[in-house]
């Protein structure tokens, strides 16, 4: 039996969301504020009859709740019986294998090829309250939204209820029906699914007063002997212990007195001694003070967990890194959780971890993602094996190390869609790449595991070709964030959550990964100008060859990206695509998310580059002639005479005089002068600039 869905309704960010688990690990990921706790919290609300709150409803979904109740006829009682705000739906899938005892109940038709069960939780409010609710605001002269819903905020709970069901579901069509059943009793769904696990609020601390790891050994402790059986022999010796010690205790707290010795005194002999003279003589107050040492606190005041150094020496728990308080605090609550759902299992047990990687460096999180999953395996098959019952993971995550190291099958991809949410599988990123393109996306699954999962996560992306760009592009994104004032509604480039990714030639295979992200994406080339030209084959047959040239002479562009990118404005069948290019405006370079920078002139008239070393060039003549002996010596440029850069031919300057490219990209580095006159420090090329004006 597994969970295979869930389907929420105006809970807080998810307006109308849907979330496909997977059978074993389902690791959700996305940026910030994108509903992964979300996903979780309204899960444990609703399983855990936990309390819902006005804020907990969305905003859009408040605004047209308060429409209705302030225009609700009275007259159209009997048609309205109740409104609906927040909505969850399981769809729970079983098979042959399991066991029909506790889903039996929940079963709305006889069909048999259908094998899904639908559970629904709905908070409501009953027409009755409804009418109570439009009174208090005539009394109370509650007369706009905002006053609404801070009267609200204080009384949800006495006008709404959550209300629990089970939903018909047509097979065929693969969607609920209008069939509901009578309410159902939680503890009839707490047989078929239950949910638990660890939030990322956990309150591990390395301040000395705090002992959190030392607590849950008590926790675990519980858990521990509630799922064994307590004739174990490491209970019978804890027993045997613990009453020695109250035997040795009572001693010491009362006094020992021997025939034939001196009696000994206790802690509470001088005390216990007090109080018997306020009994007067013949009926003196006699007590002792009892040692009553429980398993329980014993482990939970009286434990604490250290380090052990050196062998025999040990150090206190608050003298380790967050990063390893966290990841222990997890494994406790990991165990604490299974063992408590081994005790009572449901047919399907979720356990939910809610970002692990909270003050971990990325080799812990490496190493947490590569062990929790055959760790989850052991206990998923004991359970299954032993009780048939099924056990499903639930991972919550923004760490870009924990999703390289991770199977990339289990993500689930949440992003914003305007007002809602959206829940998207990796896998299907598969049909972007669809037919013969499925070795594109092996190669974007390689290369983020690779390289860049932090794609995953960033607000924006800039993709470059080489080192040139990589060396030189947090330079640019600095120049133009100070080239003006700075403005309150402009956030700089460099304060902007964006990834700049090395593609080399392959931008276009990341374009289909970028669409199904959502991210917003300047994709920086190189117009790569060459010329068609006929020749004649070894077979004696007429063929069209592109060789590359001066950009004056360019005829098309060797790029496959900008090929690409422009594919569907009949870029292939145009005679002169170099042309075409060079005279597309800005906007014709912007299509959905995505934005292409290539070459163009600075100003009308002005040299067409074909590269960013000769665009460069072109424009920072006077600086690239101030630093002219330095550039030699740095070994980025060849020695040449002033005429060579003078006569205006910078493509073919670039190409016979940069020695190489990414000591030529350092070098700007080195002798750019920011402050400095204007020979002495450099300016960005007209292409980028634009681009990366668009991008901020």
């Amino acid at each position: 039996m597994i969970l295979k869905k869930m389907k929420v309704k105006n809970f807080r960010l998810l307006k109308n969301f849907e979330l496909n688990f997977k059978d074993e690990l389902s690791l959700v990921i996305g940026k910030n504020n994108c509903g992964k706790t979300s996903s979780i919290i309204v899960l444990d609300k609703m399983l855990n009859s936990s309390k819902l709150f006005w804020e907990d409803i969305n905003l859009e979904c408040q605004k047209d709740l308060y429409k209705k109740i302030i225009g609700f006829d009275i007259t159209k009682l009997d048609e309205v019986q109740l409104l609906e705000t927040i909505n969850m739906q399981l769809f729970i899938e079983y098979n042959d294998n399991d066991s029909y005892e506790n889903i039996q109940k929940f079963m709305m038709d006889l069909n048999p090829d259908n094998n899904i069960i639908v559970l629904e939780f709905i908070s409501v409010i009953a027409a009755k309250k409804i009418i109570e609710l439009k009174n208090i605001i005539s009394e109370k002269n509650i007369e706009d939204f905002k006053s609404f819903s801070k009267f609200m905020s204080k009384n949800f709970a006495n006008f709404f209820e959550t209300k629990k069901y089970s939903r018909g579901f047509d097979v065929e069509a693969n969607k609920t029906t209008q069939d509901r059943s009578e309410e159902i009793d939680n503890k009839d769904i707490q047989k078929v699914i239950k949910v638990a696990g660890i939030r990322a609020d956990r309150a591990v601390s390395n301040d000395d007063r705090n002992h959190v790891l030392s607590g849950l050994t008590g926790k675990y402790f519980s858990s521990y002997k509630a799922a064994k059986d307590e004739s174990e022999s490491v209970f019978t010796r804890l027993e045997e212990k613990l009453e020695e010690a109250d035997k040795e205790l009572y001693k010491i707290y009362n006094g020992e007195k021997s025939e034939g010795e001196e009696p000994i005194d206790g802690i509470f002999s001088d005390v216990i001694d007090v109080i018997k003279t306020y009994g007067g003589a013949e009926n003196g107050i006699d007590i002792a003070i009892e040692s009553s040492i429980s398993e329980k606190n014993l482990l939970s005041d009286n434990t604490n967990l250290s380090y052990r150094q050196g062998g025999d020496y040990s150090l206190p728990e608050t003298y380790n890194g967050l990063g390893y308080l966290n990841l222990i605090g997890i494994l406790f609550e990991i165990e604490t959780n299974i063992q408590e759902l081994f005790e009572q299992p449901a047919d399907i047990n979720l356990l939910y971890i809610e970002e692990p990687e909270a003050h971990t460096h990325p080799q812990l999180q490496y190493i947490f993602i590569r062990n929790i999953k055959s760790h989850i395996k052991a206990h998923r098959n004991k359970l299954l094996k032993e009780k048939n019952k099924q056990l499903q993971i639930l991972i919550t995550s923004h760490s870009s190390h924990i999703v390289s190291e991770c199977n990339f099958d289990d993500i689930i991809y949440l992003k914003k869609n305007g007002n809602t949410v959206i829940a998207k599988s990796f896998n299907s990123l598969k049909e972007e790449y669809g037919g013969d393109e499925q070795k594109g996306f092996k190669f974007v699954k390689q290369y983020l595991t690779m390289n860049r999962s932090e794609l995953f996560f960033a607000d924006k992306a800039i993709c470059i070709e080489g080192d040139t760009e990589r060396i030189l592009m947090p330079v640019m994104m600095h120049k133009i964030d100070n080239k003006e004032k700075p403005r309150a509604d402009i956030i700089p480039l460099l304060s902007q959550n964006i990834s700049i990714i090395e593609v080399g030639a392959h931008s276009h295979i990341f374009m289909p990964l970028f669409s199904f992200l959502g991210t917003k994406v300047l994709f920086v080339t190189d117009i790569d100008s060459v010329k068609a030209e006929k020749k004649i084959d070894k077979n004696g047959k007429e063929r069209t060859v592109y060789t590359s040239c001066h950009p004056d002479e360019g005829t098309h562009t060797s790029n496959a990206s900008i090929k690409e990118f422009f594919k569907d404005t009949g870029i292939d069948t145009s005679n002169n695509q170099f042309k075409e290019l060079v005279g597309k405006n800005a906007e014709d370079k912007i299509k959905d998310n995505m934005r292409m920078a290539y070459q163009i002139p600075e100003s009308y008239g002005e040299y067409q580059a074909s590269s960013f070393e000769d665009a460069f060039i072109a424009l920072n003549k006077d600086f690239i002639l101030k630093n002219k002996e330095g550039f030699y010596q740095y070994g980025a440029l060849k020695d040449f005479s002033n005429d060579e850069i003078e006569n205006g031919d910078y493509y073919n300057f670039a190409l016979n005089n940069v020695k190489k490219k990414s000591a030529f990209a350092s070098s700007l580095l080195y002798f750019d002068n920011e402050n400095g006159e204007e020979d002495e420090k450099w300016a960005v090329p007209h292409y980028i600039e634009e681009g990366l004006l668009w991008i901020r």
